[in-house]
């Protein structure tokens, strides 16, 4: 074996019989950054990545039963970079045959790995509908397109090659750029999300950081076309202009149709007649209510729904809530009270979507209690807000339904809903409407003991308003 070559080209550590290293060669010093003094007297496992590190129980086991190693292990440099290396480490013994340590030959393989996982990740990116960029975050030049990239870019594999982010840049969109991804590269943030123009075309951009194993960092950037979902945004606005006009108003006008010839507007009805009839207003009824979530859902989703936030006593909305809900809760013989009440509790909140979201937990209690059964409503004040609560004493919330419960499409399965069918999108859009309004909505539930939905709002303190408001009308008496 030529031995010179061999310290020219591959990294030598000698180590003793506690693993601790004695001697290495330039070409290790080299590949590290360190210098010998940092390295002799050190554990050899010292120089190990943090993962590979449990190797060094593997290896001693090996060099104890007389046996050599081989396998790929990462080291770490100096700078704190990352060095793929394929080992071998081989017992080291005296003239006499006892073990006194190892003697350990690496080479290299940071790039053949690199490439590795380079192949691997492309493989993955290259079909994707979203335009992908790879760019080196020391050069700036760019190290991979996939597909869509390359179609918009007008380029190929090797097109690319020489492409740098300078050129392709103004020096203006260049250091706007570059200050964008600094949180990035300082590791302040996992993520950077922002809109642009680019080739003349909107995009969405989410830029993140690839650390490739050997330590280089690469900036993926995923571009996707705007004008596509604008597109989209486009077609269900046109969806939900013509759920509401060409179906819920009509449905709407049918139903209030219905609604007079039960109330014997046009006359009295057959029995007959009027059982028929009262199935169809009951079916328009849930077809009008299936369109007015299904509308809610689409405002939430595209941050459309309007708020028209007040300043006024929760127990105004309270008490016309129990109001509007009289009726339906009488359907089932269910009595609602409130038990409860304060009157000077004072929130900002927009009145008819706080009436909805408490016309979806009183109609659910009362869907859910037994015939006979009571409904409670009651204000208290939880520190600096005000908690709404309404209790049923059905049978209550199965444990294994209660973390989905506000979800879209759920409904919790009782044998006390007496056939009355729903979306199951109510509260999923309570909870929009609460979260909208810097509030907040939850409940509790046992089986057996029925369930207390509840909902919270912030208190506002307004006697100041008040007090001010009085002094404007005095002043307005007095100069008149």
């Amino acid at each position: 074996m030529d031995i010179a070559a061999l310290d020219q080209h591959a990294m030598i550590q000698i180590t003793d019989l506690q693993a601790r290293i004695i001697e290495v060669n330039d070409c290790l010093l080299s590949a590290t950054g360190f210098s010998s003094s940092e390295l002799i007297g050190q554990s050899a496992s010292s120089l190990y990545h943090e993962r590979d590190r449990p190797m060094a129980f593997e290896i001693r086991d090996k060099i104890i039963d007389g046996q050599a190693w081989t396998g790929e292990m990462r080291l770490m440099r100096k700078d704190g970079s990352v060095m793929w290396t394929q080992a071998t480490i081989v017992p080291r013994r005296d003239p006499e045959g006892e073990l006194v340590g190892a003697i350990s030959i690496r080479s290299d393989i940071s790039e053949s790995k690199l490439a590795d996982h380079h192949n691997d990740l492309t493989t993955t990116l290259h079909k994707l509908s979203d335009e992908v960029y790879m760019i080196d975050s020391d050069t700036f030049s760019f190290t991979y397109m996939n597909e869509a990239a390359m179609r918009r870019a007008k380029t190929n594999e090797a097109g690319y090659e020489n492409w740098n982010l300078r050129k392709v840049f103004s020096e203006q969109d260049f250091d706007g750029f570059v200050q964008r991804i600094a949180p990035l590269l300082d590791g302040k943030t996992d993520q950077v999300h922002y809109d642009a123009v680019l080739f003349n075309v909107p995009y969405e951009l989410r830029l993140q950081l690839y650390k490739a194993p050997a330590g280089k960092r690469i900036i993926v950037a995923i571009l996707r076309d705007k004008t596509e979902q604008a597109e989209i945004e486009r077609v269900r606005a046109e969806l939900l202009a013509t759920i509401s006009h060409e179906l819920r108003t009509p449905m709407t006008s049918i139903k209030g149709a219905m609604g007079l010839l039960l109330s014997n507007a046009a006359g009295e009805l057959p029995e007959k007649a009027r059982g028929m009839l009262s199935i169809a207003y009951r079916n328009a009824d849930r077809l009008v209510m299936i369109i007015n979530d299904i509308l809610d859902i689409e405002k939430i989703a595209a941050g459309q729904m309007d708020f028209d936030m007040q300043v006024m006593p929760l127990v105004v909305v309270v008490e016309e809530a129990i109001a509007a809900n009289e009726q339906f809760a009488n359907r089932f013989d269910v009595s609602v009270s409130l038990m409860e009440a304060d009157r000077e509790a004072t929130a900002s909140f927009d009145f008819g979507r706080t009436l909805q979201v408490l016309t979806n937990l009183l109609s659910n209690a009362a869907k859910f209690s037994p015939p006979g059964g009571r409904v409670e409503v009651a204000m208290k004040r939880v520190n600096d807000r005000m908690r709404i609560s309404v209790r049923d004493f059905g049978e209550g919330i199965d444990e294994a339904a209660q973390a989905s419960i506000f979800e879209r499409f759920t409904q919790a399965a009782s044998g006390s809903r007496r056939g009355v069918a729903s979306t199951g999108l109510g509260l999923n859009i309570a909870r929009a409407i609460m979260d909208e309004q810097n509030g907040l909505i939850d409940f509790v539930s046992r089986l057996g003991e029925g369930s207390t939905f509840f909902v919270e709002f912030p208190l506002v303190e307004v006697g100041s308003i008040y007090d001010a408001d009085e002094r404007d009308g005095d002043k307005q008496v007095e100069g008149a």
